[in-house]
């Protein structure tokens, strides 16, 4: 039987639910899944709901969560100022740590994942590669507030904490807004349905300036690797598939794979031409047999703008991580799309 016990914080996203996934396969890990709203998907591990905004969330799971020794925190709330986002994620961290530290004996470690964000990838420029000791953009930036708390309350405590910072994670969900390979998928579905050609929507700039993702699984990986190393504690580590891609090079390989013409790009934003195609996304279920969700679930059209008009390079060193011993990041990042398209077929998601 496992002696560790993994609670996974925001289990409805690409990250935990994939991590949860993984880390019950592995045979080493109890895991127990939490989120503020119930799973949208059945688990092998045990489901604890915690509201976060709630203080004393924790002490009223506390018979729940008293074996907990390790933590993958990757819950989000968006704000409507970069102020209140700031506040509100660091508040959903401390109310875990605070409330663990009184309900969990054992508690070892917390990861945490941070992101692009971190080097200013938001902003659309940053130096690349971007290293785990690149100097911060001006704040406010909740993962810098987030790891100032845990830099701080953790000192002297029986407990450590790391960082991993993934580009563009790629992996299986539905209700995730920043989920890129549903994206793909749902506008090359569309694009064949209606007999057009499945363009690059982005600027020509865009189309050629490199770029780097994280697979969901490998990201789990990373996950399992450094909650147990004490080299590990207090450290930030980037991870990502450790190639690096021009989207002109995927770009007609995945029309190839979804079988749908290529033609160079033509930019147009995807959020305005998409505002009228949710009664289109709803024949393709009714023609296809597939699983009855609406189009507003599986991408963010404005999350595809944004990925997609960068025009300065954006990708991540990740030789720290592999000094660390960890050598999983040597993944194909075409094979990592193509394995989630795969899995949305299988899932009768997409057509």
């Amino acid at each position: 039987m496992p002696t560790n016990t993994m609670l996974v914080v925001g289990g409805n996203g690409i990250i935990g639910r994939n991590a949860a996934s993984y880390l019950h396969a592995t045979g080493r890990w109890n895991v127990i899944v939490t989120s503020a709203s119930p799973l949208d998907y059945e688990s092998p591990a045990p489901y604890v709901q915690l509201n976060l905004l709630d203080a004393q969330a924790v002490a009223g799971q506390a018979e729940q969560l008293r074996e907990v020794t390790h933590v993958l925190y990757t819950a989000y709330i968006e704000g409507k100022t970069l102020a209140a986002q700031t506040q509100v994620n660091l508040d959903l961290l401390r109310n875990l740590v605070l409330g663990l530290e009184q309900v969990a004996p054992h508690f070892q470690h917390l990861t945490f994942i941070q992101g692009g964000k971190a080097y200013g990838a938001h902003l659309g420029r940053y130096k690349t590669p971007a290293l785990e000791t690149d100097p911060r953009h001006f704040p406010p930036n909740f993962y810098y507030s987030q790891e100032d708390f845990l830099r701080t309350h953790a000192v002297g405590k029986a407990w450590s904490w790391t960082a991993l910072r993934p580009d563009i994670v790629v992996g299986f969900a539905v209700g995730n807004p920043m989920n890129l390979a549903n994206l793909l998928a749902v506008y090359a579905s569309f694009c064949k349905e209606l007999k057009v050609p499945f363009r690059f929507p982005g600027s020509l700039k865009a189309y050629g300036v490199l770029v780097n993702v994280t697979d969901a699984t490998l990201l789990a990986k990373g996950v399992d690797f450094v909650a147990t190393r004490a080299e590990c504690r207090e450290e930030i580590f980037n991870i990502t598939n450790g190639d690096i891609f021009r989207w002109s090079q995927l770009w007609p390989r995945f029309a190839a794979y979804f079988g749908v013409e290529y033609a160079e790009p033509i930019t147009f934003p995807l959020q305005e031409y998409m505002a009228d195609k949710a009664e289109l996304w709803q024949q393709l279920v009714q023609q296809h047999g597939l699983q009855p969700h609406a189009l507003e679930e599986l991408a963010q059209w404005g999350f595809g703008d944004f990925i997609f008009n960068v025009e300065a390079d954006a990708f991540l060193d990740v030789n720290k991580l592999r000094r660390a011993g960890f050598h999983e990041q040597q993944l194909d990042s075409f094979t990592s799309f193509r394995n989630q398209f795969e899995h949305l077929k299988t899932a009768k998601i997409i057509p």
